[in-house]
């Protein structure tokens, strides 16, 4: 009897096994799960000191969501006399983004003068990024205490700061009632492949019979050009006025896209089937762009993203801007100066037409 139970006992757990590795058991086991708690973003403080000079940087969080900025607050004190050299931080730290910098005067004593720096830094990828090491230099000439006059120069460099960056998505929706039965799934699947396949079977035969002879190319003959076409699309996104009528992801996704679009033509780049990470990080490693226009694209990705995926509503300054950039863009890449101009290449047809 033990015998026949303990097989009854296996053949119970294997069914149950099977029937959970089939699609939609996990629908059932997500529904009670309970949601994970994070905590909240804490203070960074970095302090390094040598000699007359003492520096403190501090970062007012740890983790930050995509396009939340970070400030960055650097503090330094040294002994009054020394003369100190502070880096001047502009551009890109690191992967992130130098927006705007305060500066102002601390009190800290008699013996000593303190500044700080306040910077706001904007944020455009996600994963684990750092604030890398910043040198600080300086120069102490005062008389020494024996009447020596000898000058002593050198540096405080900080430890670097990481910060841990995720993508701010929309919230997503409680699942809400039962999982469709696995059988009638399958029964799905089967007829809507069968389906597509009649379909895709069907337009081929079509297109077979609709298709023209190719007619033989001209070896002169030209296409229209990247920005011509790009300048068009955007004159007539422009005369859509979709922000006018309240569309406003609608035309963050047209003016993203039509700018992919035009650097795949311009550039051979296939940035349409990139993901905004992937597409940041290409043109890190491209050589075809400046630096000024790769700065541009990051913002230009970094305010669309927020609209298209986080419904975010953009000041009007902000869509001004996407606007005015995309253009900008269009028209400083327009021709490179190792490709011959259109003037040379209606030349050279005419010139062959004649002989």
């Amino acid at each position: 009897m033990r015998s026949q139970t303990k097989v009854r006992q296996t053949h119970v757990l294997f069914l149950v096994g099977l029937i959970c590795a089939m699609p939609g058991c996990e629908d059932h086991a997500d529904v009670h799960k309970a949601p994970t708690s994070q905590r909240a973003p804490e203070e960074i403080v970095r302090t390094a000191e040598n000699g007359p000079l003492k520096v403190t940087i501090t970062a007012d969080r740890d983790r930050v969501e995509v396009p939340e900025p970070v400030k960055l607050t650097i503090h330094v004190e040294a002994e009054v006399g020394v003369e100190v050299g502070v880096p001047k931080l502009e551009g890109l730290i690191g992967e992130f983004g130098v927006a705007d910098m305060v500066e102002n005067d601390v009190p800290c004593g008699d013996y000593a003068l303190c500044k700080r720096w306040i910077y706001t830094l904007d944020t455009f990828l996600p994963g684990e990024q750092e604030i890398p090491p910043l040198t600080f230099s300086f120069r102490d000439g005062r008389e020494k205490a024996d009447g020596s006059s000898t000058v002593y120069e050198d540096t405080v460099m900080t430890e670097p700061i990481a910060i841990r960056v995720t993508q701010a998505l929309a919230d997503i929706k409680d699942p809400v009632g039962l999982a469709t039965p696995f059988r009638y799934r399958l029964l799905w699947w089967a007829v809507g492949a069968v389906a597509a396949m009649i379909l895709i079977a069907l337009v081929v035969r079509w297109w077979r019979r609709q298709r023209p002879a190719q007619p033989a190319m001209h070896p002169f003959a030209t296409r229209i050009a990247a920005h011509t076409w790009a300048l068009g699309e955007l004159d007539r996104l422009a005369q859509e006025d979709l922000i006018g009528r309240g569309l406003v992801q609608e035309f963050y996704y047209r003016i993203n896209g039509l700018l992919r679009r035009y650097i795949e033509l311009r550039f051979e780049l296939m940035a349409g089937e990139q993901t905004s990470e992937e597409f940041i990080r290409a043109l890190q490693h491209s050589d075809f762009l400046s630096a000024g226009h790769k700065d541009m694209l990051r913002q230009f990705v970094a305010s669309c993203d927020p609209v298209k995926y986080a419904q975010h509503r953009p000041e009007t300054d902000e869509i001004e801007w996407v606007q005015t950039s995309a253009r900008q863009f269009v028209l400083q890449t327009a021709h490179d100066p190792a490709e011959p101009k259109q003037s040379d290449l209606q030349a050279n047809t005419t010139q062959e037409a004649a002989a």
